[in-house]
């Protein structure tokens, strides 16, 4: 929406949920043991993204010279539970940050090329039915340009403090400043395409983390020892395959190691996982991120969507000795997700949705959960399409735990509801909770 110089789009999701089997509000109360979409987004909280376009020089052609500017705004309740109540959000906070705040300058210099800077979404692979964006997720505050398939980036990162070793200083913090150490990341990434009309591609993305090493303030006392300079790298691979009709196939390879080894959980890289070594670096460890997304269309009967995921980290090489009893030294997590839309009427597209998902912390016991959900929706376009937006759904998942998922409470729901604490007067390892999860809800979500 807009006008010829400016632009308004808008993402929104709000709605309500209970548990019928506690009778208490559930909103934002995932089922998923990853604690968000993968495996099913249809728990996700109240969430709403309002973003504005300024043209500040448009071209007549799209081969013209151009300036834009973006602003993306990210709000959401902090706490959980309903986006908006009486009594100023009955005393809870509502959270607004910028997600994007950036100005871009295109076809600069030469045709084709464009650079930006400030703070931008840099991600391009997503499978919409787990909100899951994957292999290249660095949306992030920097500067960049763009040339044909190819992309260069710079990002910095604030880092939060992992405690090592008892007594040793958090690897990422600096006692100079008495702040965080600031991680940058430069990265690349060039997609080629192939096979004509079927628009086929490759994708190879990489990165390098660079962490400069703490330093000591003038006067400031400081444990020993100080964190060290430190460093990460990450490749990575994606092969889109154009099926005709709109299906399609993507399958994505991830490898980082030390300080990038994000991915537990679907994390970013720089999201740096486990317990350093005794000097205080990560060298050593390394994450995996695999991805198979496929999705398909059946004529003007329905709409096929699939995810599967795998991720593996390791913390780094000495972690074993290093780290303190509650750090891991491993992570593994996989799922699969298939997801059907079902073109019943013009106005009326129930959905089912399967999963399966399984997560294993260090020496812990494998937890999974089988999930289901049925969503009855109501689209007023009439458009045929699975993202087809307005939405007003009716929403009811079920999981089934394995008695290790809900001894850990892994699931957001499960942490909500009380699961996994010793159960009073009963048996050794016999926990409070249910193996069954139960979620009803009602949302209305938007884009345009």
């Amino acid at each position: 929406m807009g006008s010829e110089n400016f632009e308004w789009h808008w993402y929104s999701r709000l709605g309500m949920a209970w548990s019928p089997t506690l009778g208490q509000n559930i909103q934002g109360a995932s089922l998923n043991l990853l604690g968000f979409g993968i495996g099913g987004r249809y728990e996700e909280g109240d969430y709403s993204e309002p973003s504005f376009v300024a043209h500040v020089v448009k071209g007549a052609t799209p081969d013209d010279f151009y300036v834009k500017s973006e602003m993306t705004f990210a709000i959401w309740n902090q706490y959980g539970g309903p986006f908006m109540q009486p009594s100023s959000n009955g005393g809870q906070s509502i959270t607004v940050q910028f997600n994007q705040a950036y100005i871009e300058a295109g076809n600069f210099l030469v045709p084709g090329l464009s650079v930006w800077g400030g703070a931008k979404f840099f991600r391009e692979q997503y499978a919409p039915i787990g909100d899951y964006f994957y292999l290249d997720d660095l949306s992030g505050q920097g500067g960049g340009i763009k040339y044909g398939g190819l992309q260069l980036a710079i990002l910095g990162y604030r880092n939060f403090g992992v405690e090592g070793t008892p007594g040793a200083a958090p690897p990422f913090y600096n006692f100079a400043t008495g702040t965080d150490r600031f991680r940058t990341i430069f990265a690349g990434n060039y997609k080629a395409e192939f096979g004509g009309e079927a628009k086929h591609h490759v994708k190879v993305h990489g990165e390098f983390h660079v962490l400069p090493g703490a330093k000591r303030g003038e006067g400031i006392p400081a444990p020993q020892p100080l964190g060290k300079a430190d460093f990460g790298g990450v490749i990575g691979a994606k092969l889109h395959l154009g099926l005709g009709q709109g299906n399609f196939s993507d399958t994505a390879v991830r490898f980082g190691t030390g300080i990038a080894n994000g991915a537990a959980g679907g994390a970013k890289t720089y999201q740096t996982w486990g317990a350093p070594n005794s000097d205080g670096t990560f060298s050593g460890s390394f994450g995996i991120e695999a991805v198979e997304h496929l999705g398909f269309r059946l004529g003007d009967a329905a709409a096929l969507e699939g995810l599967a995921t795998f991720h593996y980290t390791k913390a780094a090489y000495e972690a074993e000795g290093a780290a303190a009893p509650t750090s891991p030294e491993k992570q593994m997590d996989f799922s699969v997700q298939a997801n059907a839309t079902i073109f019943a009427h013009k106005n009326f597209h129930p959905v089912v949705e399967a999963s399966f998902q399984g997560r294993k912390d260090g020496e812990g016991e494998l937890g999974t959960a089988v999930k289901v959900s049925v969503v009855p929706t109501l689209v007023p376009t009439g458009e045929l399409s699975a993202g087809a937006r307005p939405h007003f759904k009716l929403i009811y998942s079920l999981a089934i735990y394995n008695e290790a998922a809900k001894n850990q409470a892994m699931s957001g729901y499960l942490q909500r509801t009380g699961a996994g604490q010793p159960l009073p007067g009963g048996a050794p390892g016999e926990t409070t909770g249910s193996t069954i999860g139960q979620y009803i809800g009602a949302r209305t979500d938007w884009y345009f």
